[in-house]
């Protein structure tokens, strides 16, 4: 299955209609969008979030509850009213918070996600101590997909937008295989091809790496970097859940974004979509 993260400001009619076209190759994952629009300075309104999630066409896989950043207080009103108005979220630990808070927080679900404060201070040494903390419950790491910790830890499920860096940033992450990772980026493909192992490589998901060496294929929504990008997360991915039954889900955007991840699933698993 194609595991894909999308946020509530996000959910367009176009990713929508995506999704339902596709429901039988999709887990989608509902993000609540809080700290986008935290970052936005928007407030975000457990009501229509929950009058969101119900009137949705199909169910998702699962979704999460309305965190509020820096409230736990908020965040566990929000979390009672979605459970009394029969809904099933999926519960949020941040970083800060007394650890023994966990507990309850497992009494409403059996999953619950932790956010660790990814690029603050030792971030992944906090996961660490807290998954030792946790006694083996099942985890979704928020925004860590860090492959060396996967399969140390082997968590029920995890997140990244890592896929987009080859269309943001000018450097792709390409997936060799067995859980590693090689970053090819635009400044050296415009000086030389790729060394003979990551050309085929590249020629293995479907480009050719020439195509590389023209910076017009490192911009636009549909570059060949962002597809490659898209292709080499997805086989990663896959990979991961056939290996360690981690869900690994893609953070996305745009429906766009979400075509690029089926195009790759399909060529990947050799199905129609």
């Amino acid at each position: 299955m194609l595991n894909i993260l999308v946020s509530h400001p996000y959910m367009t009619n176009d990713v929508i209609k995506l999704w339902e076209a596709n429901k039988q190759h999709m887990r989608l994952l509902l993000d609540s969008g809080a700290f986008t629009n935290w970052k936005a300075g928007r407030d975000s309104s457990v009501e229509r979030y929950t009058r969101f999630i119900k009137d949705l066409p199909i169910q998702p896989w699962r979704y999460f509850s309305l965190d509020r950043i820096g409230d736990p207080v908020i965040t566990e009103q929000n979390q009672r009213y979605m459970t009394a108005q029969g809904l099933n979220p999926i519960p949020i630990f941040t970083r800060g918070t007394d650890p023994g808070e966990i507990e309850k927080l497992y009494e409403t679900s059996d999953l619950v996600g932790i956010g660790v404060g990814v690029g603050s201070n030792n971030h992944l040494g906090y996961l660490k101590w807290m998954i030792k903390q946790n006694g083996g419950r099942p985890l979704h790491w928020l925004g860590v997909t860090n492959s060396s910790m996967i399969a140390s830890y082997k968590p029920y499920s995890c997140d990244a937008s890592s896929w987009e860096t080859g269309g943001r940033y000018g450097s792709i992450p390409i997936y060799l295989g067995g859980g590693k990772f090689q970053t090819y980026r635009r400044a050296h493909a415009m000086t030389r091809p790729p060394e003979p192992g990551i050309w085929k490589v590249i020629r293995g998901y479907g480009f050719d790496p020439r195509d590389l060496q023209k910076e017009e294929h490192w911009r636009g929504g549909k570059s060949v970097s962002r597809r490659l990008g898209c292709a080499s997360w997805v086989r990663y991915a896959l990979d991961v859940e056939e290996q360690f039954q981690t869900r690994v889900f893609l953070a996305l955007t745009t429906s766009q974004g979400l075509g690029l991840c089926l195009d790759a699933y399909s060529k990947d698993r050799k199905v129609a979509v």
